[in-house]
């Protein structure tokens, strides 16, 4: 497909233009404009009379920075009142009349795409901009994004987590723009999505946010995510794509259906089942559904696969296997769901091949979207070719960090295998399921992942999800941002930014999560112990295993490092109030790895009782200290059910408990 091909090579253009931006905004000798001088405003924003809801927040945005940084509230007109102003310098926004006398035509841009410029008086930010929410991320908001460009490499804006007080704005009189200054940028990928960690609902709501504080939270995390570009240029669906198709079609076709221990279709009428993937009907009926219900229409083709391994065991499902590779196995634990599977890699390969050939019939540009997961996630073996057309989501079966350098090259061969088999990809995985509210830094391993796959032709992501540990989790969450739209950048430096937020209290701040990263990186074997001994899982059960990963004892010790870094800023009280919502982090930590030992499903001489003293002092924690946005109560709550021995009493509403 012409138009996503070009999406995939504007990845490292992208990154180029980033380093354009710095040489600009940077470069000696360039003439500066003054925007805000000695803490008074010498600019006035100017958008169009007929600007999208994008392009008014964009201007609300960029005046509540300049604004935080220096005092001075600009003043905001559209292009009609331009002329009353007193103001010598113009900052434009959207599709105004001096952006197009600039050369700017918006129509021609990419979705999400912007373009900064300077003229005599004037800063020019100006992008593809739609209908809609700004804060969708189905809204293309190219000017929004080129103002959060600007307050990034102008200003020095970090966003490190949600609320104001994760908004580092440093304070300045002046703000100036080099009077030469013309770039262009589109978004390195075009999906960037963390799913947000909304939705989670528990039986026992006393232990997450209330109901007035989960609202807040979801907006506030939702205009970070923003901040830091998440969207999309495309809108398209995937997910398991088959779930209802046994009750709907079973009984006309069987033969669609997964043949497994001499019989079609689900074992039992509720278990899950596969597809017969390689049945020609059965690519038939998915191409006449899609031209049923989008005329042939839309660009995609959902053919991910039920969630449950591929079971077919059809003579033609054999036949379009590859030979099972050597280490197959070698990175699975013995109790995974892939363990003792068939290798069918190829199979599923060729079913996205031929689902896209006999589509491409009524559509030239259409795309199967499809997964590798499960025993279909190495790579094919043997030799099918796939194209540009077939995008695939890399979601592991495992492979949770920390890894062990063989393991990690592993996941990386395997991406790459299917790269040079021809399929575009984008990162489905599960990793930031992991960590519970526990300080699990894997930030530098992740980003040597993130950046390997950049590096080899990814396209997008989807990563499931954020469980918002802002306080315990913020490194590896800050690249997590970060490397979205800097995909090629030094992680060391990505860091730096994150650490700066907390003034002269940053190397006190990065000694206490680099002790807790080299303690996750160097206990991979102690840690999938204990999962495999508890029967815990990495991301719906932690809580039952929590304390014996990370003791209450090693917790507190960890707390000189928040004490010094409090004493360091002591006569900074932003910097201040930054370090001590670390140490709320850790503090609930420490409690919540005491209730874990107390009420574990894991220990037989856990009760209730035993635990009510210790839970009780952590709802109340939580209640204190919810609105700091240090955590998804919500998330913990939902792991927590599924960990814990609870009595009725947190079932009640929160509000009303303790």
């Amino acid at each position: 497909m012409k138009k996503n091909a070009s999406i995939t090579r504007s990845v490292f253009a992208a990154s180029a233009a980033t380093v354009i931006t710095l040489a600009l905004f940077l470069a000696p000798g360039l003439m500066a404009m003054d925007l805000v001088r000695d803490g008074k405003p010498a600019a006035a924003i100017i958008i169009p009379a007929n600007a999208p809801q994008s392009v008014h927040y964009a201007a609300q945005e960029l005046n509540h920075h300049i604004k935080k940084s220096t005092g001075a509230a600009l003043e905001v007109v559209t292009e009609d009142a331009a002329d009353k102003l007193r103001a010598q310098s113009r900052i434009h926004l959207g599709n105004t009349r001096a952006a197009r006398s600039a050369g700017i035509d918006v129509a021609t841009l990419a979705a999400e795409s912007f373009t900064l410029r300077t003229t005599d008086d004037a800063l020019i930010i100006a992008g593809r901009d739609g209908p809609g929410d700004p804060l969708n991320s189905n809204t293309s908001a190219g000017t929004l994004f080129g103002v959060y460009e600007f307050l990034q490499r102008q200003l020095g804006v970090v966003w490190a987590w949600p609320g104001e007080l994760g908004a580092h704005v440093p304070r300045k009189s002046n703000i100036t723009v080099a009077a030469s200054l013309d770039i262009a940028a589109t978004p390195p990928f075009f999906q960037r999505h963390a799913r947000h960690g909304l939705g989670y609902t528990s039986a026992h709501p006393a232990l997450g946010f209330t109901p007035a504080a989960a609202a807040d939270y979801a907006r506030e995390q939702t205009v970070f995510l923003r901040r830091n570009r998440m969207g999309r240029a495309e809108k398209f669906a995937y997910g398991h794509a088959f779930t209802n198709w046994w009750p709907k079609y079973g009984a006309e076709h069987p033969e669609w259906f997964q043949f497994f221990k001499g019989k079609r279709g689900p074992a039992t009428p509720k278990s899950r089942y596969s597809m017969c993937v390689s049945n020609p009907g059965l690519h038939e009926k998915i191409v006449s559904l899609w031209l049923e219900n989008t005329g042939g229409k839309s660009n995609y083709i959902n053919i991910v696969e039920n969630d449950i391994v591929g079971l077919c065991e059809c003579e033609r499902c054999v036949a379009w296997d590859g030979p099972t590779p050597p280490n197959h196995m070698r990175f699975y634990a013995p109790n995974s769901k892939v363990a003792g599977t068939r290798f069918v890699s190829d199979r599923y390969a060729r079913f996205a091949l031929a689902v896209q050939q006999l589509a491409a019939k009524h559509n030239p540009d259409v795309n199967v979207v499809g997964y590798v997961y499960f025993n279909y996630f190495q790579a094919p073996t043997s030799g099918v070719k796939l194209n540009e057309h077939i995008l695939l989501g890399f979601c592991p079966s495992g492979g949770w960090y920390p890894r062990s350098p063989e393991e990690h090259a592993w996941h990386q061969a395997t991406w790459k295998g299917w790269r040079d088999a021809g399929a575009r990809l984008f990162m489905r995985t599960n990793y930031f399921l992991d960590g519970y509210c526990m300080p699990h830094i894997f930030a530098r391993q992740f980003a040597d992942d993130f950046q390997h796959a950049a590096r080899n032709g990814m396209v997008g992501t989807d990563f499931d999800s954020l469980t918002g540990q802002w306080a315990a989790q913020g490194p590896s969450l800050y690249l997590l941002m970060a490397l979205h739209t800097r995909p090629g950048a030094n992680v060391d430096a990505l860091l730096a930014e994150y650490y700066s937020v907390f003034g002269a209290a940053a190397p006190h701040i990065k000694a206490y999560f680099d002790y807790w990263e080299n303690r996750t990186m160097t206990d991979r074997e102690r840690i999938n112990a204990i999962f495999a001994n508890r029967v815990a899982s990495r991301w719906r059960s932690w809580a039952k295993a929590a304390h014996r990963v990370f003791p209450e004892e090693t917790l507190a010790a960890s707390e000189s490092h928040i004490t010094h870094a409090a004493q360091a800023v002591a006569n900074d009280p932003e910097a201040l109030a930054r370090v001590n919502f670390l140490r709320t982090g850790l503090q609930h930590a420490i409690l919540s790895a005491r209730v874990c030992a107390l009420l574990t499903t894991a220990d037989a001489a856990s009760t209730p009782e035993r635990g009510q003293a210790a839970l009780l002092e952590l709802v109340r924690f939580r209640r204190a200290h919810e609105r700091k946005w240090f955590s998804n109560l919500n998330q913990l709550a939902w792991v927590e059910e599924a960990s814990w021995k609870l009595t009725h009493e947190t079932k009640q509403e929160p509000d009303n408990w303790p």
